[in-house]
């Protein structure tokens, strides 16, 4: 009896820290819609989405940190959105909230294979970035899909639907 009550303390356990875990990530992403191309001069643009759902653009004068092997610290990435320009578009929570349950399964996701495209025409891609869970402070960044020069995409159907949305909201 008493290996049942520990057996089912530990699953109580698992299950709390895992619901801790997932809300951390629910509660604190950041979507992020950006081209970039270094053909025939630099060009980059976009826009990021705060967890508060304020939206941020930036463009090629805005000084930028990019990711490193996927990876941004806190300050980096907000060093990035303070200096983008705040738009005048609000994401309503509702909307935010529902697309944050959609991050967890597409970063579950692997990538599609790159496949060339051309050349020359840049790369616009779609992303979230969540908060690591190993205390540093840093982000991670998930690929929903890539487009350009090279095509890939997130296998995760979740990440489809993300993509769509960022898509369609063509902040500018």
């Amino acid at each position: 009896m008493t290996r049942l009550w520990i057996l089912l303390g530990v699953l109580v356990l698992q299950c709390s820290c895992k619901d801790k875990q997932d809300e951390v990530a629910l509660t604190d992403c950041y979507f992020q819609y950006e081209y970039v191309n270094y053909a025939w001069g630099y060009q980059h643009s976009g826009f990021t989405i705060t967890p508060a759902g304020e939206v941020y653009t930036f463009n090629r004068l805005t000084p930028w940190v990019f990711s490193t092997e996927t990876k941004i610290s806190s300050a980096d990435l907000k060093k990035n959105i303070a200096l983008s320009v705040k738009a005048d578009t609000l994401i309503a929570i509702s909307d935010i909230i529902y697309y944050m349950k959609l991050v967890l399964p597409a970063s579950d996701g692997g990538l599609s294979q790159p496949v060339s495209q051309g050349a020359d025409m840049g790369s616009l891609g779609c992303s979230v970035f969540i908060p690591e869970q190993d205390n540093t402070g840093s982000y991670r960044q998930v690929i929903l899909n890539e487009s350009g020069d090279w095509e890939q995409h997130n296998l995760a159907p979740e990440a489809g639907v993300l993509t769509q949305w960022l898509t369609n909201l063509r902040i500018h």
